[in-house]
């Protein structure tokens, strides 16, 4: 369950496909040749480009994405958040990375040995993979990036929970090295979906500091151009790459935080893809100049939304009233209205495909009547007649922070805010620019925030975002959350090897993540994508577009002209 911050409804694609192997000959990079269909509504299915036929790719161009923020850092052991995650994988290989169907696959390492009782891993790099500079890619660097990630004066939040408990890494040559744990995790492997670091580029400079986190030494098919702050992150191929090159000659990621702006940019043909939501999705449907130009990309994914509540805050350190304000969320008129019927509600911090989903746990229900019987329990009652809840001479009024640009989960906000007001709760609303609102909920500055997680891995390990040793700064719980019952089960299913048994644990979690609310869990919605009908190559996971390999490096153009407009591309 390692995952990166993602807007409140703004997530990354997903659905099951099948599996690949690492050869290039593998590669998602074929598509549909031929004249598009006409209809833009999509199926609501994976996409899987090895299946669309042999492609009529032109290479070179460029190629224009959205990023829905500006990314915090290029440190790849530092980043917190989807913007980087897009730019990184462009930039960085990992050792290992997935496939469309969750299959470990090679990147940077060769190999990787496990010792029968689990705690020892052996891993080998490619001789062929070298840094932008020409110099290789060494077991150094390997253990430099190990030893960051679980030094606990660096904040790797997004990988260092899979290091607790590593008792030693060493370079064995310059092409292994070995990583030793105290004891056996369950999702161990997944510690190697990881990028590496150019040691020598950090040598005698602040890590958190460096030069090389605006402008990252790469590894992969793209080098980073240019970082325009607040404009764009564009990249141009990096020559030294070792694998298969992309068909693009530069890729430019936009800083689009505003979703209707996006879309604007995605029908005037400055940019190639866009992620929607369900009020754009539907224009885009019923838009003629839509399906002039584009076609739309819709699945469930792994990813889920929720209400983050800071358990440390007066208002919501009672798990009576974390559950009352559950109560008081239609999420299913939400489900239905807001989202169009794309999206599911949940029952606890996990996807319904995710294999620790207990399905057959109702989630709370919407019962305003029994929500203003605990928060009248919890001590709040409206003592003076004002119309607002009090307890100890405070009202109950909190500020729900929303980054800016994002529709619905704007929408979805000011509903809760009016269902909380009709039980005598205040929740403002309030919109923050991306970077102000990201700043804040990693360091756990809110009372409440609509977030998102966005899975790049699928783990389903809850232990980093609700375990009490997870608090900020030390990790993701950014409500710091508490419960000692569910702390001993966290740990126990982090240790436990048998996956029935380790499902029952995760099935007894969910019912106290129901039950006692550290977050208003709400829906698990379908990711939407607006592409230019020129782009191909495109396939789908559980993981999304960004959280597979070949993912994006695969895309390619196909020369169909839009409909009403000439299209600059695919010269350079």
């Amino acid at each position: 369950m390692r995952r990166a911050w993602a807007a409140f409804t703004v997530l990354v694609l997903a659905a099951a496909c099948r599996g690949r192997s690492e050869a290039p000959s593998a590669r998602a990079d074929v598509a549909r040749s031929g004249t598009p269909p006409s209809s833009s509504t999509p199926a609501l299915a994976a996409l899987d480009a090895a299946s669309e036929g042999t492609p009529v790719a032109v290479d070179g161009g460029t190629l224009q994405r959205r990023l829905l923020g500006e990314p915090t850092s290029l440190n790849a052991v530092l980043q917190t958040s989807l913007p980087e995650a897009q730019v990184l994988q462009y930039v960085q290989r990992n050792l290992f990375d997935f496939d469309a169907a969750l299959h470990l696959v090679p990147g940077l390492a060769a190999s990787m040995q496990v010792s029968p009782d689990g705690r020892e891993y052996v891993i080998t790099l490619r001789p062929e993979a070298v840094w932008e500079d020409g110099k290789p890619v060494t077991a150094d660097d390997a253990v430099f990036t190990i030893r960051k990630i679980a030094d606990p004066g660096i904040p790797a939040p997004v990988f260092q929970s899979l290091y607790d408990g590593l008792e030693r890494v060493e370079a064995l040559d310059s092409r292994r090295f070995r990583t030793v744990f105290r004891e056996a995790y369950a999702f161990r492997e997944m510690a190697f979906v990881m990028p590496v670091l150019p040691a020598h580029r950090f040598e005698g400079r602040d890590f958190r500091k460096a030069p090389d986190n605006r402008a990252p030494l790469s590894s992969g098919p793209y080098r980073v151009a240019a970082w325009k702050s607040g404009e764009s992150v564009e990249l141009a191929r990096n020559p030294a790459y070792w694998g298969p090159r992309g068909h693009f000659d530069r890729i430019v990621l936009r800083i689009a935080p505003d979703n209707t702006t996006a879309y604007r940019m995605l029908l005037a043909g400055d940019l190639d893809e866009d992620q929607m939501d369900a009020t754009l999705k539907a224009r885009a449907e019923s838009e003629p100049r839509f399906s002039d130009c584009c076609r739309l990309v819709e699945f469930y994914t792994l990813d889920w939304s929720y209400v983050a509540l800071n358990n440390r805050s007066p208002f919501f350190e009672d798990a009576r009233v974390r559950r009352a304000l559950t109560m008081l969320s239609d999420r299913a008129a939400a489900a239905r209205d807001l989202y169009r019927g794309s999206a599911r509600v949940i029952s606890g911090p996990w996807a319904p495909d995710s294999p620790a989903y207990d399905a057959s746990l109702p989630p709370l229900p919407f019962d305003p009547a029994a929500a203003k019987a605990l928060l009248a329990e919890a001590g709040w009652r409206d003592s003076d007649g004002d119309g607002t809840l009090d307890r100890d001479g405070r009202k109950f009024a909190f500020d729900l922070t929303v980054p800016a640009g994002f529709e619905t989960g704007r929408q979805v906000s000011e509903m809760l805010a009016a269902e909380l007001a009709h039980a005598g709760v205040t929740a403002r609303v309030r919109t923050l620019e991306w970077a102000a609102f990201i700043e804040r909920v990693d360091a756990g500055e809110f009372e409440a925030a609509s977030l998102a997680w966005s899975a790049v891995d699928p783990n389903p390990d809850p232990y980093p975002y609700w375990h009490s040793s997870q608090c900020p700064p030390h990790g993701l719980n950014n409500g710091c959350y508490r419960n000692p019952e569910a702390d001993r089960l966290m740990e126990e299913a982090r240790r436990e090897l048998d996956p029935s048994k380790r499902t029952a644990l995760f099935h007894r979690l969910q019912r106290i993540f129901r039950d006692d609310a550290p977050a208003i869990f709400l829906v698990n919605s379908t990711q939407k994508f607006g592409f230019d009908r020129a782009v191909r190559g495109v396939t789908t996971s559980p993981l999304g577009l960004s959280g597979i390999w070949p993912g994006p490096v695969g895309w390619f153009m196909e020369p169909i002209p839009r409909a009403s407009t000439s299209v600059k591309r695919p010269a350079a």
